[in-house]
């Protein structure tokens, strides 16, 4: 399996997929590592997410080459997945659009709310609930799609109405929350947002329920990233 994970942000790495998905290759683009020009040879592509935004290409020039990657990705119908900026960077790539939320900053545990497709996909289907929400999930976001691409297939939805997570054809994946993101990790977003002067007091008590739920995501998250592994690695039925 020759799986490419895209590093955006120093302060985003690839967390639990280290434990679920090994080996794969990090590009890490923040530290000048050249983006791949396109898919060729990949067989599967995750982009991660960080604290830029979508439309923040000026100062970090290294997004617009992973845009590129990802509508080539999709083009070759090469396993992708989005999270959280990538998932907002893929859907730019497509001709969706992307905003700041009107609510502020995420900064909590999210259930998604599925849509009646997700209980099929290949991908978020192993941890679909048939109940109205699915498992706990670090939602830290400022930006949302607010218009997914064409043809986009919308698997959940938020509380407050953000799109969570779509799917563009059989292999093309976006996620706004963080699978792959542990209670260690989140908490360097906010000291960093401390020293920015961006945060929030309510992003303390969000880091004190990330923490509280941190096993059961772990737990609940795994099935996703084995399930798009099965993907990447041509296998008919997800890894267990």
């Amino acid at each position: 399996m020759n799986l490419l994970v895209v590093q955006p942000d120093e302060l985003c790495p690839p967390g639990h997929l280290t434990d679920w998905l090994s080996p794969f290759r990090v590009c890490r683009a923040y530290g000048g590592d050249p983006v791949p020009k396109n898919a060729d040879g990949i067989s599967g592509l995750i982009v991660l997410g960080g604290l830029p935004g979508v439309h923040d290409a000026d100062r970090v020039p290294w997004l617009t080459p992973i845009k590129r990657l990802l509508a080539d990705a999709v083009r070759q119908e090469v396993p992708t997945l989005g999270i959280c900026l990538g998932h907002q960077l893929l859907a730019d790539a497509l001709g969706g659009k992307v905003i700041s939320r009107s609510h502020g900053q995420n900064s909590r545990v999210l259930r998604p709310v599925w849509t009646a497709e997700a209980a099929m996909d290949p991908v978020l289907g192993p941890v679909f609930d048939p109940g109205p929400a699915g498992p706990p999930a670090v939602a830290w976001n400022a930006d949302t799609v607010a218009v997914p691409p064409p043809s986009a297939i919308e698997l959940a939805g938020s509380d407050d109405g953000d799109l969570l997570a779509f799917r563009i054809g059989r292999s093309v994946w976006g996620v706004q929350w963080h699978p792959e993101a542990s209670y260690g990790i989140v908490k360097g977003w906010y000291e960093a947002q401390c020293r920015a002067g961006t945060a929030r007091p309510e992003m303390e008590r969000g880091l004190a329920e990330i923490r509280a739920a941190e096993t059961e995501m772990y737990a609940a998250w795994r099935p996703l990233a084995l399930a798009f592994a099965a993907l990447a690695t041509g296998s008919r039925e997800p890894a267990r």
